[in-house]
């Protein structure tokens, strides 16, 4: 009976973090989080996301160490542009997982998930909403896409890592980086929004993977281990 409740419990609490997290992150005033809301963005932070978008999975900065000049890489101090871009590589491998979830074949997957690679939870929460009031279907099998996408997620991560560590010397050390990261965290509502991202993305991977995975299948426990267990078992073949 009180797991019943429980679950019945489950879509609103999930709406009421949907609007907490628009609230509370997008719209509060100034003075009540870190930085400024979109209502009040300030020029310099909408040039911040758009060169870290330019950025996006190092394509720029890679080919232009290459010399290969598509275009001039906006440079971005190398701990931010990890960051970003190792959230976008795990939201990245969302999309066989929503499309392997079987609660999930009548909501809109896909274009949940493209909106998600823009505004992550905006979208990604309200899916999880609903999600939980869906009956359960038999789960679809991996393919092709799911091993793509996970090898594209597993070394744009790591790539994240080493970004972050020693890309961009010029940067300073880790210490260095770590201490401007840290103060990002507490003077920028957009790197707070993506520390909060992570976290969320943690969970509800945890919850999409319990559901798509069989209770017997070996590799269940990757669930609970953050990013690369996801993309561990995306591109691990099935049993």
């Amino acid at each position: 009976m009180e797991r019943g409740r429980l679950k019945e419990g489950v879509p609103g609490l999930l709406w009421l973090m949907t609007a907490s997290y628009v609230f509370f992150l997008l719209l509060s005033p100034p003075g009540w989080l870190p930085g400024e809301p979109v209502w009040a963005i300030r020029s310099e932070t909408l040039q911040e996301i758009l060169d870290e978008s330019l950025n996006f999975f190092f394509v720029l900065p890679l080919l232009n160490r290459l010399d290969i000049q598509v275009m001039e890489a906006p440079v971005v101090h190398p701990a931010m542009e990890a960051f970003f871009n190792f959230a976008e590589a795990w939201i990245f491998m969302f999309l066989p997982l929503l499309l392997l979830d079987p609660r999930g074949d009548k909501l809109p997957r896909v274009p949940v998930w493209g909106a998600a690679m823009f505004l992550t939870n905006v979208f990604l929460m309200p899916y999880m909403a609903a999600r939980s009031q869906q009956p359960a279907a038999a789960a679809g099998e991996k393919g092709r896409l799911a091993k793509a996408f996970g090898w594209v997620g597993l070394l744009v991560g790591s790539l994240a890592i080493y970004w972050f560590i020693a890309a961009c010397p010029e940067f300073g050390s880790i210490a260095d980086r770590v201490a401007y990261f840290g103060e990002q965290v507490v003077t920028s509502r957009v790197t707070l929004a993506f520390c909060v991202d992570l976290l969320l993305f943690g969970i509800f991977q945890t919850v999409l993977m319990g559901a798509a995975i069989a209770r017997e299948h070996p590799l269940r426990w990757l669930r609970f281990l953050p990013f690369f267990g996801l993309a561990i078992w995306l591109i691990a073949p099935e049993r």
